[in-house]
């Protein structure tokens, strides 16, 4: 039940994730992986799943699915379809679209997406778009043909936000805002941290400074798509986060807040790791909770960021 979230945490105990098993396996001809899956209900039993994969120039695309969830089980139905592209040369969007948040909202229901966007040495940009979905006809159209969160003023680098919560009229969305490149030897790394914005209409939204969450020690440098689920007045986040001193690849770490503002981080309670040895043996990342019929879910994905396919997870 939602409500054993709370009750859960305030045991202290470790939440209890079931690992039921692969989703989805990367055999869609002319692509590879399966990452960033999220999804939504449609109806009944039937779930609308979005996720993404990799064209032969690495160059993510946007697949959908319907999925019967029943059962403490997810079965995707049909062949997945391509539903959103790449834009055109020199756009937000154009080396890349990931999918990473649905959200309804008065009788709509939007894909909040991260637009990519290849720099030179290596360096990247990705950005927030945002898409209106048919979940009759599955498909998706672009609301806007640049980004609805991006770099400006507070975030100097990129705005890629993942996870969405609506309170009333307001919109909450917690997203990956770029701290600093830093050259090394192997070339340019990365530091990007979880920070806060709030809006009035999902489109045009003011930030909040600074990280929500810091990092754990001078090893850890990057989150990876937090995922944020509500109820009974607590914010509970499931999020990846890289690296310790002595792993380099993702893990999934966990946080709680009564105001989504200032969070409590407590990564022994998350309650998933890698798995001795398959799919999610060597790294464990891109969580997405959701319930139905009183059951929490979560997808994820496994090793190398989703190349060996998104998997499920159930809360016992």
């Amino acid at each position: 039940m939602a409500s054993s979230v709370k009750t859960q945490l305030e045991s202290g105990k470790p939440f209890e994730w079931k690992k039921v098993g692969l989703v989805f396996e990367p055999t869609i001809p002319g692509f590879t992986h399966g990452s960033h899956p999220c999804a939504i209900h449609f109806k009944d039993d039937i779930f609308v799943v979005t996720f993404t994969c990799r064209d032969a120039n690495r160059r993510s695309h946007v697949f959908l699915s319907y999925a019967l969830v029943t059962d403490g089980k997810m079965i995707l139905m049909g062949e997945p379809k391509l539903a959103l592209s790449p834009g055109p040369t020199g756009y937000f969007d154009c080396d890349g679209v990931i999918s990473v948040c649905l959200i309804a909202h008065e009788g709509r229901t939007y894909l909040y997406y991260v637009g990519w966007q290849n720099l030179p040495e290596g360096l990247w940009i990705c950005d927030t778009g945002r898409a209106t979905l048919d979940p009759e006809n599955l498909t998706l159209t672009k609301d806007f043909p640049g980004p609805v969160l991006g770099r400006d003023k507070m975030n100097p680098l990129f705005a890629a936000a993942t996870a969405f919560y609506i309170d009333g009229n307001v919109w909450h969305t917690w997203y990956n805002s770029g701290v600093k490149w830093e050259r090394r030897e192997n070339g340019w790394h990365h530091h990007y941290g979880i920070h806060h914005a709030q809006s009035a209409d999902g489109i045009n939204w003011v930030c909040d400074p600074g990280m929500c969450i810091p990092f754990a020690d001078e090893y850890e440098y990057a989150f990876g798509r937090p995922s944020v689920f509500y109820s009974e007045g607590l914010y509970a986040m499931w999020f990846a986060h890289r690296a310790t001193k002595e792993i380099d690849t993702y893990r999934i770490g966990f946080a709680s807040s009564f105001d989504g503002l200032k969070w409590e981080r407590n990564d022994s309670v998350s309650g998933i790791d890698v798995s001795t040895v398959g799919w999610d043996s060597q790294m464990i990342c891109y969580p997405y909770v959701f319930q139905h019929r009183g059951c929490m879910y979560m997808l994820y994905n496994g090793n190398n960021y989703g190349a060996t396919g998104f998997g499920l997870a159930v809360m016992e």
